[in-house]
């Protein structure tokens, strides 16, 4: 929604005393036939960084602290330069109340007054300068000439019009960051026989005989007239349509009128010399990420076009930031600089390290430092099963790289995409590893690779060889320096005591990931919050004793929800990552569902808790169930459900975490895994998807249809787990999650192994009816809505269709600056279908009714449509 009240430095004249003024101008410049088409008064964003450094020659008895305001460009559209001559005015900001300017919304087409928004956060304007700064200090230190560094000194002091004293080293912070606006005149006086004019003015004075200086905002509009709608506040951008060029006040097409679609700057406004005036050079950054011709991976899942992240947010490790300013930021930000030195920019860096210390956060403040697209890929992305798909998956991930250049390239687990190749590598990985290679040696202007790997030894030899990552960066567990940071941001906005000290803290936590620092912070906030007192440096020391480092040895034990995780003796798979000691939900956050939940208390938690009452009528507890039905229903979420009902620890694994190329390995992540549960116990061992895990062996009944015949790989797999489900502790429950029962092993699912089988079908009338309410329960809804009407339109909906279904009509509200309303939940649902829909009949039954199925969807469009 629109801010009520914005700062502003100044008050424009009225919109008659201007247009007055401009028709005078046009008449008496340009001729009886010119006419003002177009006036906006337009609210331009800025943020004032008042900063403070150390002047050593102000006075004769010692340094004094001086205060500089700098205006940066809210729209962060490099107009810095131009926006300094407005410092001595926004010194003392006038409050102004929004209400009663037409924004134009309720018609299409920009209004009266258009409001810009502000496109970055204070955070990223805060840190523009001291990094400029910090770039002339690393200029005075690396370079031998002077030439260079004074040539990038000097642009930089002249474009923000800093003082000729201030000294690099002598900043000593950002003071204040203020948000506030400039207003202006925006016409457009039309020309009959030539292109239109575009002028802009603050003064009466200026509109009446063309003095005014703004000419670098005129050539800003008129390089791209869609840009006042493109920037302006997302609460009114709804009514413009962006793809036109210019639109008027009045809501027409300018080009309805005889007017040029390319106007030009008016003769009363001086062309800008400052090239900060043109528009970001992000291809990606105006209309989202560039797809490329017959690529089949999507650049719209994996590209970021403007990564919100800076050096900035990365707490502490300064030698690490100044590494990467000097060895990669700089050549790119300062080419010439370093071409002078024959120096060219790093086209790949390795990052390596113990996990959980922030790699993948560090490559995508490196985007945000260079204004890049941030692309970012796993080896879960370019995997496949099929022969020479992975390879081909490399180039096209390339292509969309270059497509959006400039643009920074995460690889993450570099050490999975290109291990080192052995003689018992597969083909189809050798052609991905060579693809890379290829690609590497290939990568071309404005596209930065950047890898990441926890072990570098378990990286292919040419991979690391000089002209693929020429810089290797290690990326340690954070120093002191860094550990306080980092502290500091994850306490920031909580309740701390007013004697909290933190360098004990800090010394203690020496070896510590930033990962096991988060929770800490977090941990010692709940236990405050239990207490009902403020965070203490106790709550701190008490959080930080129960929790043991993630990365000792890159691996041990660790810390979850104020229980500890156990790390068995020589098990590789990470406990840490899969198991949750503190279930944060119950059956009471499961919507519906009632015979399922009874049946889950009546056969799994009455047994465990009233185990000698059982066992004198001779029943033992069942420690096995499968969950089947239809997907996003809900097994999920019930199993970590009953996980907490039990205040038991919950363990989720996922075929993709046992899954294995080596021979054998797949059978010994079963069995690690069972030895993770039994050191954690009492627990829930949740096993998702187990007919991809245990699909029928050919020959083996009902389930060979679907399965198969098996590996030999995946055979031993099956019977280490047959084998662990035999041998199963009382507190370990083991549930088990299929969307078709008859695809999973026979053998897996008969009784003594998983006793329990129970449906988890779409959800009811009153659980749909209760599943709404849980999603739109922090959401503004408004009262009378007729909530049987909307539950009767969303049978056959899985609770996973409820929950998107909630946030379509969310959107839907917050566009009309309404709250959620019966019509704007009947137009979600007309929008939103099943994803259950035939269910249970076949697939080619699903497709026979698919054309019916959106039928149905025209027709509750239709219904809807009465509430427009």
């Amino acid at each position: 929604m629109l801010p009520e009240r914005i700062d502003v430095d100044r008050t424009l004249p009225d919109e008659g005393a201007i247009r007055h003024a401009l028709e005078e101008f046009a008449v008496r410049e340009v001729g009886p036939n010119a006419a003002v088409t177009r006036l906006h008064r337009v609210f331009y964003p800025v943020f004032r960084v008042t900063i403070t450094y150390e002047d050593q020659r102000r006075l004769p008895w010692g340094a004094s602290s001086e205060r500089v305001p700098i205006l940066l460009d809210g729209l962060w559209a490099n107009n810095h330069g131009s926006l300094q001559q407005y410092r001595d005015g926004v010194t003392e900001l006038e409050p102004v109340s929004t209400v009663g300017y037409d924004f134009g919304r309720g018609r299409e087409g920009l209004g009266r007054t258009v409001l810009l928004d502000f496109q970055v956060t204070n955070d990223r304007a805060a840190s523009l300068v001291p990094n400029r700064l910090a770039d002339v200090r690393e200029s005075d230190r690396f370079d031998e000439s002077d030439s260079t560094t004074e040539s990038f000194r000097n642009r930089l002091f002249e474009t923000l019009d800093l003082p000729t004293d201030l000294d690099p080293a002598a900043v000593e912070s950002v003071a204040d960051v203020t948000r506030c606006y400039l207003p202006f005149w925006v016409a457009e006086v039309e020309r009959p026989d030539e292109r239109d004019l575009i002028g802009v003015v603050r003064e009466q004075a200026e509109a009446r005989d063309g003095s005014a200086s703004h000419g670098w905002l005129a050539s800003f509009v008129r390089e791209d007239t869609s840009r006042l709608a493109t920037y302006a506040h997302a609460s009114i951008q709804q009514w413009v349509n962006v793809s036109e060029s210019a639109v008027r006040a009045d809501g027409t097409d300018r080009t309805t009128a005889g007017g040029s679609a390319r106007p030009e700057s008016a003769t009363t406004e001086s062309r800008s010399a400052d090239s900060s005036s043109s528009p970001p050079s992000t291809a990606a950054s105006s209309s989202g990420p560039i797809q490329p011709e017959g690529v089949d991976l999507e650049a719209g899942t994996l590209v970021d076009p403007s990564p919100d992240r800076s050096f900035a947010d990365v707490g502490g490790m300064a030698d690490l930031e100044s590494r990467f300013r000097r060895s990669v930021i700089g050549p790119v930000e300062r080419p010439a600089e370093y071409e002078a030195y024959g120096l060219d920019p790093v086209s790949g860096v390795l990052l390596y390290g113990p996990p959980g210390c922030g790699k993948t956060y560090i490559a995508g403040a490196v985007a945000g430092e260079l204004e890049y697209a941030f692309l970012e890929a796993s080896p879960a992305d370019l995997a496949s099963k099929y022969m020479g798909k992975p390879a081909e998956n490399v180039q096209e991930l390339f292509e969309i790289a270059r497509a959006n250049r400039p643009c920074v390239l995460f690889l993450d687990e570099i050490d999975a995409l290109a291990g080192a190749r052995e003689n018992d590598s597969s083909t189809s990985e050798r052609q991905m590893v060579n693809q890379l290679l290829t690609e590497l040696e290939n990568v071309g202007d404005e596209l930065l690779v950047l890898a990441a790997t926890n072990l570098i030894d378990d990286v292919d030899d040419a991979i690391l060889r000089t002209g693929r990552f020429d810089e290797r960066i290690e990326v340690p567990p954070p120093d002191a320096a860094a550990r306080r940071e980092i502290l500091d941001i994850h306490l920031e906005g909580r309740p701390l005591a007013t004697d909290l000290d933190l360098e004990s803290l800090v010394d203690a936590s020496a070896g510590y990931a930033s990962s096991d620092l988060e929770y800490v912070a977090a941990e010692a906030a709940r236990r405050a919050l239990r207490a009902g007192d403020r965070i203490s440096t106790s709550h701190l020391s008490d959080a930080l004793a129960d929790t043991d480092s993630s990365v000792p040895d890159w691996g041990g034990a660790a810390i979850g929800g104020g229980k500890t995780i156990t790390q068995p003796d020589g098990v590789d798979l990470n406990a840490r990552s899969l198991v949750t000691a503190d279930v944060n939900r119950s059956f009471d956050d499961v919507g519906g569902m009632d015979g399922l939940k009874s049946r889950l208390r009546e056969t799994v938690i009455e047994p465990l808790e009233h185990a000698d009452r059982y066992a004198e009528y001779g029943l033992s507890t069942t420690n096995g169930v499968v969950l089947h039905g239809p997907p996003g229903c809900g097994k999920t979420y019930v199993a970590g459900a009953l996980a907490g009902e039990l205040e038991y620890a919950f363990l989720d694994v996922s075929p993709a975490d046992l899954t294995s190329k080596w021979m054998g390995k797949p059978a010994q992540n079963v069995a690690d895994l069972f030895e993770i549960a039994r050191a954690n116990a009492p627990i829930v061992c949740f096993l998702d998807e187990i007919d991809a895990i245990a699909a029928g062996r050919s020959g083996s009944g009902s389930g060979s249809g679907s399965g198969g015949t098996q590996n030999q790989s995946q055979r031993q797999m099956v019977n280490q787990l047959l084998a662990e489900l035999e041998s199963l502790p009382a507190d370990v429950v083991v549930l088990a999650a299929t969307n078709l029962l008859t695809d999973v092993d026979d053998a897996v699912v008969r009784s003594g192994r998983f006793d329990e089988r129970l449906e988890v079908g779409p959800p009811d009338a009153a659980a749909r009816r209760e599943i709404l309410a849980v999603h739109l329960a922090d959401r503004p809804v408004a009262d009378g809505i007729e909530w049987t009407t909307v539950v009767e339109h969303t049978a056959g909906y899985a609770a996973s269709d409820l929950a998107l279904l909630a946030d379509n009509a969310a959107r839907r509200a917050m566009s009309a600056g309404d709250r959620v309303r019966e019509r704007h939940l009947l137009e979600a649902i007309a929008e939103t279908a099943s994803s259950i829909d035939g269910w249970g009949r076949g697939v080619d039954q699903v497709r026979e009714e698919s054309g019916r199925t959106r039928g149905r969807g025209r027709r509750q469009q239709s219904r809807a449509a009465w509430y427009d």
